[in-house]
């Protein structure tokens, strides 16, 4: 094989590994919902989509909870990452989802005053 055909095959098997869908390049998968459920004992809690799936996930020490503690009822917006065939919380926002901020409206331009 010559030296291109090798280049070529490297470059090829590079920009294939590096441009993998790894959830965990991309911090891990959103999701927002409602807890149904929790397990203290456990550190498990489920949450069910606006489709009505459910999902069930745990935390850990690491887990960050904003806004409140996990309850059934409360409104939720996570990121979670898939391990050891668990879904692992890494970050609980509790209330309703943020709405992304949009830039506020800009003034109309005002027609020059006339002398």
């Amino acid at each position: 094989m010559s030296k291109i055909g090798i280049v070529s095959v490297l470059a090829m098997a590079l920009t294939a590994a590096l441009s993998g869908d790894s959830p965990a390049k991309t911090h891990g998968y959103a999701l927002s919902g409602t807890i149904a459920s929790v397990d203290e004992g456990r550190k498990t809690f489920v949450v069910k989509n606006a489709a009505g799936k459910d999902t069930s996930l745990v935390w850990t020490a690491a887990t960050t909870v904003m806004g409140g503690q996990l309850k059934a009822g409360e409104r939720v917006t996570l990121r979670y990452l898939n391990k050891d065939g668990k879904h692992i919380a890494t970050s609980v926002r509790i209330g309703e989802p943020v709405a992304p901020k949009t830039p506020p409206p800009s003034p109309a331009a005002t027609p020059a005053a006339s002398r």
